[in-house]
């Protein structure tokens, strides 16, 4: 996604040597710099993660989830994602910010598959912004986030969305604003 050009300001934070080392070294494993991933992090937390405890998410294993998921009939992940999920990922997100244009819904999509560790990625085409999802969860998984995204998207942005789902990937076309 095009990144608006922001003027930057500087900080300055005094931090344990451990600490600094570590990110260092994780910002040399995603190849990138310390300056982007300190962003990357400080970002994270500013769209997602002050709201988990409040709101009552819960971290789980991704062999629980696939476990819980795939006892499930589709007619009930379809019921979860669109009557229960639906209503508290609503509530989240007027909590979190009252309106939204299309790009501040595909930034916190993001962030919740970031801190999921979901495998993803996003390109604005001349159509819209192309949103690749892997999850490795299995179609059931698929499933779910088709219909929660979708709904999700139609009530918050009151547009459409298009999306095409395999055993383990989701793709999502959002339209420009």
């Amino acid at each position: 996604m095009d990144e608006m050009k922001k003027k930057s300001k500087t900080m300055s934070f005094r931090l344990d040597p451990d600490l600094i080392d570590e990110i260092k070294r994780d910002a040399e494993l995603e190849k990138t710099n310390v300056n982007s991933l300190v962003s990357k992090i400080l970002s994270n937390h500013i769209l997602w993660e002050r709201y988990e405890r409040k709101l009552g998410l819960l971290p789980m294993t991704k062999p629980f989830v696939e476990h819980a998921i795939n006892k499930m009939k589709n007619e009930e992940i379809v019921h979860l994602a669109e009557e229960v999920e639906k209503d508290t990922f609503s509530d989240i997100l007027n909590f979190m910010k009252g309106e939204y244009t299309v790009e501040d819904f595909i930034e916190i999509l993001r962030s919740w598959i970031y801190v999921a560790w979901m495998q993803h990625d996003v390109a604005k085409t001349k159509d819209g912004y192309i949103f690749r999802i892997n999850h490795d969860l299995g179609e059931k998984w698929s499933l779910y986030v088709k219909t929660l995204v979708t709904e999700l998207f139609h009530d918050i942005v009151q547009k459409r969305l298009d999306v095409k789902s395999t055993k383990n990937t989701i793709k999502l076309t959002f339209p420009h604003e």
